[in-house]
């Protein structure tokens, strides 16, 4: 069952206080009426009475009983009262029976006010009559008689249905009144409840809005004092909230800024071994899906030995108990040609704790080690030969010198040797160094190019608390899949992305595309431009690159890679 809402709470609750409150009113004010009703018919019988006993003492005298009855018959009507003559319980007039049927009624001398009457005290009484068949309110007094006129008990009665008729009537004005009055009460409680719901809405409107994230919503106007603790308490938690929102998305933002400007390439694992976050560096190490969140390394083009490397590590750190240590896996050549070293570290917190695997790029250091020891290998080969020419014949040389007679012609035959053998190892010299710096020169020719798209993203981030006090909306709007390579250097491009983005004018907004055109990518910032905008076209210069306005539009092309 619903709940009820807090209107028909309210209302319900006041209709029942009302109906409870006017039913007591009700029967009270009832009660009240109906007794003032019956002593208002009481007194004004009692004054009829007293009349009907004055007109009957002062008429002239009745010849019989007769004259008596017809006299009663017509007084009666005009007193409105039935007017009755009793002489010892015989009734001689009554002026509802007529004269002719009063010797056909029973004996009165044992009714309540007769008797009261006897005893020389005012009877009154209510009951049904037996005469007329409904009920009577009867009052009696004695009469001591006069000139033709026995001494006997005057009485009158009234019908009690005519003090029902008049306090029904009373009943019916009553019951309208109180109608009235609990319509009212409830329209002015539905009212009530109805301002005080629609606070309540108000309330509950702004903690959702808060919830939802928008925690500069404040209540400004309150409809009751006693809504305003509540008021300032849940703006207080709104300016508290955000504080604290505002500091964790800081802190965020610098936390990705830093995850995705790092060179080495990071992959977070969760307990089965599935990717749940990956870092730029990664995604260019491993191109083979849009998005690697959700796939096991193995997807992605991981080596097969690497993945098994990583699976006997975290079976080792488990039965060892090293679940804080970083482990080193080892280095690896990846089918792009690069060369990793791989270690993994556990993720702390949880009771299924996932794993960190960091690939670092070496290899340019690879690279150089090869050339290094090819260098050693070719130069310890071919120098080798001209070198045991050049000790041999120096040892000759010297022989020849030491004989008696010295023989100077063989030893000068013997240096000529010596000295076209050591030209001989300078032109290997020169051959094995020209061959070592273009194996080296191919070598850095065949490092990955810089991620211009990653870059942009950390000038985003990074400049994200400088565009939030500026009321500055950027977004990226357009960009292609995947990373855009470009010949210039990673940090300088962050450098000149984040000059541009922070010279954007106060509550603006700023619309990025990034395009690529054949042997160039052009990154456009499409908004508002600063009067005193600097272009960073020196730093761009130097990376090859060119910076220029485009009507209002920042244009940065860079050349592709």
């Amino acid at each position: 069952m619903g709940k009820r809402s807090i209107t028909l709470h309210n209302l319900l609750w006041t209709w029942g206080f009302f109906l409870l409150v006017l039913s007591v009113v009700f029967v009270f004010a009832t009660g009240q009426a109906e007794r003032a009703v019956l002593a208002e018919a009481e007194d004004r019988a009692k004054r009829s009475l007293d009349l009907a006993r004055y007109l009957l003492a002062s008429h002239v005298p009745f010849a019989d009983e007769a004259a008596l009855a017809a006299y009663a018959d017509g007084l009666g009507p005009h007193l409105g009262f039935r007017l009755t003559f009793i002489v010892d319980g015989r009734v001689v007039a009554d002026s509802d029976v007529g004269a002719s049927g009063v010797s056909d009624m029973e004996d009165h001398a044992n009714r309540p006010e007769v008797l009261a009457a006897r005893d020389g005290r005012l009877g009154q009484d209510i009951r049904a009559s037996r005469t007329l068949g409904r009920d009577m309110l009867y009052v009696a007094q004695a009469f001591a008689g006069a000139e033709g006129v026995p001494a006997g008990i005057v009485r009158l009665a009234m019908p009690v249905s005519a003090l029902r008729g008049e306090l029904g009537r009373l009943r019916e004005t009553l019951l309208a009144v109180m109608a009235l009055v609990f319509l009212a009460g409830g329209l002015a409680a539905y009212v009530l409840a109805r301002r005080m719901a629609g606070a309540i809405r108000e309330f509950s409107e702004v903690v959702a809005a808060i919830g939802d994230g928008d925690y500069d919503r404040r209540i400004h106007i309150v409809s009751a004092s006693d809504f305003a603790p509540l008021a300032e308490s849940i703006n207080t938690l709104a300016h508290r909230i955000g504080s604290h929102v505002g500091e964790i998305e800081q802190r965020r933002e610098h936390q990705e800024a830093i995850f995705q400007g790092m060179a080495e390439g990071l992959a977070i694992l969760d307990a089965t071994g599935r990717i749940t976050d990956a870092n730029q560096a990664f995604r260019q190490m491993f191109p083979k899906a849009v998005s690697p969140v959700g796939r096991a390394p193995l997807e992605l083009g991981v080596p097969l030995c690497v993945d098994r490397a990583l699976t006997d590590a975290a079976q080792a750190a488990g039965a060892s108990g090293e679940g804080g240590a970083v482990r080193r896996i080892g280095r690896f050549e990846l089918a792009s040609g690069r060369v990793v070293e791989v270690t993994v570290a556990p993720v702390a917190g949880g009771r299924e704790r996932g794993r960190i695997v960091t690939f670092h790029d070496v290899t340019e250091v690879a690279t150089m080690d090869r050339i290094f020891r090819d260098f050693v290998i070719d130069a310890s080969h071919n120098l080798r030969t001209p070198l045991t020419k050049v000790l041999g014949y120096g040892e000759t040389a010297r022989g020849m010198l030491d004989a008696a007679p010295a023989d100077v012609a063989g030893a000068d035959a013997a240096l000529g040797v010596v000295v076209r053998a050591a030209g001989t190892m300078q032109t290997v010299i020169d051959d094995l160094l020209t061959a070592a710096r273009d194996r080296f020169a191919a070598a850095r020719a065949g490092v990955a190019a810089t991620d211009a798209l990653a870059a942009l993203r950390q000038a985003l981030a990074g400049s994200g608390p400088i565009l939030r006090a500026k009321g500055v909306t950027a977004r990226i709007l357009d960009a292609p899949v995947g990373p855009v390579g470009v010949a210039a250097g990673y940090d300088a491009l962050v450098r000149i992305f984040t000059a541009i983005l922070t010279q954007t004018p106060d509550a603006a907004s700023t619309a990025i595309t990034v395009a690529v055109d054949g042997d160039s990518v052009e990154i456009r910032f499409q908004g508002p431009a600063s009067l005193g905008l600097a272009l960073p076209g020196a730093e761009l210069a130097a990376a090859d690159g060119d910076v220029f306005l485009d009507g209002a539009a920042r244009v940065v092309r860079l050349a592709a890679a």
